[in-house]
């Protein structure tokens, strides 16, 4: 078994399942478990599917804006639900990107049972679709919380590094504790209520220069690697379908990166003050007490984009997704939004990759995202995955079982 394999995977177009997953060979962006379930959905897939396999033959991706002017993949802007809007979900910044998606059209992720009108079932066969698996996991890095010690996950690519407790991080980070104050209140309320929270000028701007510098450099220095998705049988052309983001692992130590540990040493002090703090809710029962090192990610262009997918759909122990965007001067036609479907909800969620904006979202089924195809040069993110101990030993206990019996 790969003890390290990738941290997302795709999921079915219709039944959200991550099990024997088949690309659809047409449109090349859209998974199912099954020819069935390929054929029950293909309504409401076909118009996105002939105008993306068209796209797919030009080498271009359409962009465009929605009525409201905020960016817009033209395959998404024309096939959002009537009843869904595009918001972020942190009290400081719902009012501003709150607004009604295009009320003619179903969309075409989560199986909906709207059709078009006119449309013709077209019938399929096995051979439109290519196989593929997926395992999932993740780099840890030990949180010793308050002192205590917990038994290391082994790693075949990396040291483990010691987690900070919450007080030295918020020292090391350079942020005052009245800065602390101001977000936590948000991102519990957020996280219990909706989900998901965003955080817009999340360190201020002269804190975040400095890490795009790093981020920048850590790129000119040749440092990314394709993002890994799937087990080595996997095609290459496959690989770059489902992923194509350029990938480095860091842990913040490394030289010339001291202002991207700042950045993960003020996330590690929110997540160790939400997990304990009175008004905890869900948070509290997580014992977070691992984290992976940080993802530095880079979107190239050219229609680069991450097909929708589960974070931890399989029980790995990561609990909370943590993601910064370094992107300065963005604007809607660069692209790389993240549109998440929050389970339950018939809304989307969009959120704008922008300058110094922090998000957080719960990373197990409860949150398929993707991330929408880029069109500007660099798309740049920093990701941390934070794990409750109790899940992950029960996986490792599973992953060595498997292992034992093969």
């Amino acid at each position: 078994m790969n003890m390290n394999p990738p941290p997302g995977v795709p999921v079915c177009g219709l039944c959200d399942t991550v099990d024997n997953l088949k690309m659809c060979n047409r449109c090349k962006a859209i998974w199912y478990c099954s020819v069935a379930h390929q054929r029950e959905h293909y309504r409401q897939h076909k118009a996105f599917c002939k105008e993306r396999a068209r796209a797919n033959q030009q080498g271009v991706n359409g962009v465009g804006l929605g009525a409201n002017g905020r960016s817009r993949i033209d395959y998404a802007r024309h096939h959002v639900p009537p009843n869904s809007s595009s918001y972020a979900m942190d009290s400081h910044v719902l009012e501003e990107v709150m607004s009604q998606a295009a009320s003619d059209h179903p969309m075409h992720f989560q199986g909906s049972d709207v059709g078009f009108a006119g449309g013709r079932r077209t019938s399929l066969n096995d051979t439109e679709l290519l196989p593929s698996s997926f395992d999932l996991g993740t780099n840890l890095e030990a949180y010793h919380h308050h002192h205590h010690h917990h038994p290391h996950p082994r790693s075949s690519t990396s040291s483990l590094v010691q987690f900070c407790p919450d007080s030295l991080s918020l020292e090391e980070s350079g942020l005052s504790p009245t800065w602390i104050t101001d977000i936590l209140p948000s991102v519990i309320q957020d996280l219990n209520r909706y989900g998901v929270c965003v955080v817009d000028n999340f360190l201020g701007s002269d804190k975040a220069q400095p890490i795009l510098q790093e981020v920048e450099a850590l790129h000119v220095r040749g440092l990314f690697e394709d993002g890994q998705v799937v087990s080595p049988n996997v095609q290459d052309q496959a690989r770059g379908i489902i992923r194509g983001d350029k990938i480095t692992w860091v842990t913040g130590n490394e030289p010339q990166c001291a202002n991207i540990r700042r950045l993960v040493s003020a996330v590690d002090s929110i997540i160790a003050k939400a997990n304990h703090h009175q008004d905890a809710g869900q948070l509290a029962k997580y014992s977070i007490t691992w984290r992976s090192r940080a993802m530095v990610a880079c979107y190239p262009g050219q229609g680069a984009r991450y097909v929708k997918h589960v974070d931890n759909p399989d029980g790995d122990g990561r609990c909370i997704t943590a993601i910064y965007y370094i992107n300065k001067d963005w604007t809607p036609e660069g692209g790389g939004v993240l549109r998440i479907y929050p389970e339950g909800n018939s809304q989307v969620a969009e959120i704008e990759p922008l300058f110094d904006r922090m998000l957080f979202f719960w990373s197990d089924r409860r949150n398929p995202h993707e991330v929408l195809p880029a069109n500007v040069t660099s798309r740049y993110a920093i990701t941390l995955w934070y794990y409750d101990q109790k899940e992950r030993e029960e996986y490792l206990s599973r992953a060595s079982a498997s292992t034992a019996s093969t």
